[in-house]
């Protein structure tokens, strides 16, 4: 399981300027940023290099932040490559909250970042694992990619 920082904010501008410039000057490096808005609050979700350092920098410019476990499958970057880890997961009736993806520049490969419900974890881990070959990364290897 991954570390994922999720920051909620006003949908209004110079809110994600905010939340950009505190991680900047704490020198913290985002490798991946999803967001996902209603017409009055975002949720900003980070893979951020040190995730620590990045919360406890976010939390004091008074930016709302938590951290959430996710997943991180790296697949083929060609045509297919999540519609695998999708049906393995629907076989096991395991749902998908959310996901994103990124391209790393160290490999070939797609990262998809998966969201399911913290009890199906363990159980999405050894379905794609075990059953389906899927390569899951730790913190570590997918901060070398």
């Amino acid at each position: 399981m991954i570390r994922q920082v999720s920051v909620f904010i006003q949908n209004r501008q110079g809110k994600l300027e905010s939340v950009l410039k505190a991680l900047r000057d704490a020198d913290v490096n985002i490798r991946s940023l999803h967001i996902a808005e209603t017409a009055d609050y975002g949720i900003v979700r980070l893979i951020l290099q040190d995730t620590e350092k990045g919360l406890a920098a976010l939390k004091e410019a008074g930016v709302m932040a938590n951290i959430n476990h996710v997943l991180a499958a790296e697949v083929p970057d060609k045509p297919g490559g999540l519609c695998h880890i999708v049906e393995a997961l629907g076989k096991a009736d395991i749902n998908i909250l959310y996901a994103y993806s990124f391209n790393p520049q160290n490999t070939s490969n797609a990262i998809i970042i998966l969201k399911v419900i913290d009890d199906d974890s363990e159980k999405a881990i050894d379905i794609l694992e075990a059953e389906n070959a899927i390569n899951l990364l730790d913190r570590q290897e997918l901060l070398k990619k």
